[in-house]
């Protein structure tokens, strides 16, 4: 059993891996339902020492340490990934999972600070340029947000390449902005390429599912969305479709802004897709 390895191992470890060691064995359970960042974070260690752990314990990951815990509770039979059950029906794993979305977008739209939507949008709107950061799950939306931002004629590229966020962030001045998207908020690439882009005087913006993670602190404009799994510290869909929600809210309230404008190159734009499709 991975625990009763941890309790035999314990004295061998080192002060790292015993914060590590410390989190699982107060409670598993609740480690079964964490990400590596917010283990990471509760334990006070980085999320590469979290990995290392897994290792010396002969596991593959961090996700095959976590499969492992819940195995060895007697819940695991309930074992449950974004409040869909083993036992759940593919149909009802579907309405549960559309009922996640609903809810987060209901809660979202009625908490997200209305002040920094409208400065979020100032600031795209008067931006020489502006640069998309997002790395994972988060840098599909951020190449979304590039096509969408670009349609109605603002100069944004996304930044998706760990190796290009701080070459691109050092380009940028007092008339360019930074956004970045984040769930956890607390990726180091992102947060460290934030900072650069503010020691060069650009505004910062984020969207994410944590107030109170590094990057929502770092940013002037920090977009902060609601669900359950942030709640739960959970990867789930509804988290990434709260971020997918509030971009598209930005370029559908700049395109009003902008009136007959955005109209013309919106119609422009069509007339170029529509060259590149075969007809229904």
């Amino acid at each position: 059993m991975i625990t009763e390895q941890i309790r035999k191992s314990y004295p061998q470890m080192s002060a790292v891996e015993r914060k590590i060691a410390d989190v699982i064995l107060e409670d598993a359970m609740a480690v079964t339902n964490m990400t590596i960042a917010h283990l990471a974070a509760k334990a006070a260690v980085s999320e590469g020492s979290v990995v290392n752990f897994a290792t010396r314990l002969g596991l593959q990951g961090f996700s095959t340490l976590k499969i492992g815990l819940a195995r060895e509770s007697e819940a695991f039979v309930d074992f449950s990934f974004g409040s869909v059950s083993a036992k759940d029906s593919p149909r009802l794993a579907l309405q549960k999972i559309a009922g996640n979305a609903v809810d987060a977008f209901q809660r979202t739209s009625r908490t997200l600070d209305e002040e920094c939507l409208r400065l979020a949008a100032t600031q795209l709107i008067t931006a020489r340029r502006i640069d998309i950061y997002g790395a994972g799950d988060s840098a599909l939306m951020a190449r979304d947000a590039d096509l969408h931002f670009m349609r109605i004629g603002l100069p944004a590229h996304a930044v998706t390449d760990y190796l290009s966020f701080q070459v691109a962030a050092a380009q940028l001045d007092e008339h360019c902005v930074a956004l970045a998207i984040s769930h956890s908020g607390q990726t180091s690439e992102i947060v460290d390429a934030m900072e650069t882009a503010r020691q060069h005087c650009a505004q910062t913006i984020c969207v994410t599912s944590y107030g109170d993670s590094a990057l929502a602190r770092l940013c002037s404009t920090a977009l902060v969305t609601v669900s359950r799994e942030a709640e739960l510290h959970e990867e789930a869909s509804a988290a990434r479709l709260t971020h997918l929600l509030v971009l598209d809210s930005l370029c559908a309230y700049i395109s009003a802004r902008q009136g007959s404008e955005a109209v013309e190159r919106m119609d422009w734009v069509n007339a170029q897709l529509s060259r590149r499709r075969y007809p229904r």
